[in-house]
């Protein structure tokens, strides 16, 4: 049973943690290499994205950020801790091997986006409908897409990135000990319908974001952490625990998609 629980906040250390923690590296936490580059935490051209629904220019003041230590419109959609993680990736890592993980999530965002006001219906998601017959390999890098920046979060933090975290980049078909998993949440459904009737008209699929993050620990050793990401309604929850096997959205063709309950 997990005897420890803490929330660390998406944007500082938690001094809390301090025990959990090692020691703070220049080395890519993926592959050994010199670290040379910074993953942004909201993929760049999702702020694009969003950026361009206040007047069409993705311009930084187009974007307001409310976060534990920063509450105003961005400075930079490029550039910044406001965006990005801390330099914790070689350039290898962080470009050409993580591309198809890049692609996976954008065609994801383009199907979420055009079916916004559809989703939030539907009781299941049929990965073929997403990705097309080659769904398995894109679920598993949609996955890896969210693995990734579970690893950059933990380097951030300077907790320990699991080896099958690393393995599941690197190709292995599972990542046993983490849950990939999407949901539902029935108040941004209704946050959504509420925006759209008040006369805006992209209603909530503007929001997008971090979860607060909880880590966990066993007889003082680290063994979980809960990473979570949200574009409007839709949650994005990869929950990691030391030692358990469990399932994930790439193993089925046609998953759930249950609604929170809070």
């Amino acid at each position: 049973m997990n005897d420890y629980l803490r929330k660390i906040g998406v944007l500082e250390l938690n001094p809390e943690l301090t025990h959990l923690q090692v020691p703070a590296s220049d080395r890519c936490w993926w592959c050994g290499d010199i670290a040379t580059t910074e993953e942004h935490r909201i993929k760049a051209s999702t702020l694009r994205r969003v950026a361009r629904l206040e007047d069409g220019t993705a311009t930084p003041g187009n974007v307001y950020k409310s976060s534990s230590d920063y509450q105003a419109t961005l400075h930079s959609l490029k550039k910044g801790p406001q965006v990005r993680w801390r330099k914790n990736l070689c350039g290898d890592c962080n470009n050409s091997k993580s591309q198809p993980f890049d692609r996976a999530y954008d065609s994801f965002e383009a199907f979420l986006v055009e079916h916004f006001d559809q989703i939030s219906t539907w009781e299941r998601l049929d990965w073929s409908a997403v990705f097309g017959a080659g769904w398995q390999e894109q679920a598993r890098h949609f996955a890896r897409y969210f693995g990734k920046q579970l690893g950059c979060m933990l380097a951030t933090h300077q907790l320990p990135v699991p080896n099958e975290l690393i393995d599941f980049l690197n190709g292995a078909d599972r990542f046993p000990s983490t849950w990939f998993s999407l949901f539902i949440n029935p108040r941004g459904v209704d946050a959504h319908a509420k925006m759209q009737g008040d006369g805006f008209e992209y209603g909530l699929s503007g929001f997008v974001g971090l979860l607060d993050a909880n880590a966990y620990q066993t007889d003082g050793a680290f063994s979980g952490i809960d990473y979570g990401y949200h574009i409007g309604y839709l949650w994005f929850l990869v929950q990691w625990r030391d030692g358990v096997d469990v399932e994930s959205w790439f193993e089925h063709q046609v998953i759930d998609l249950p609604r929170l309950t809070e």
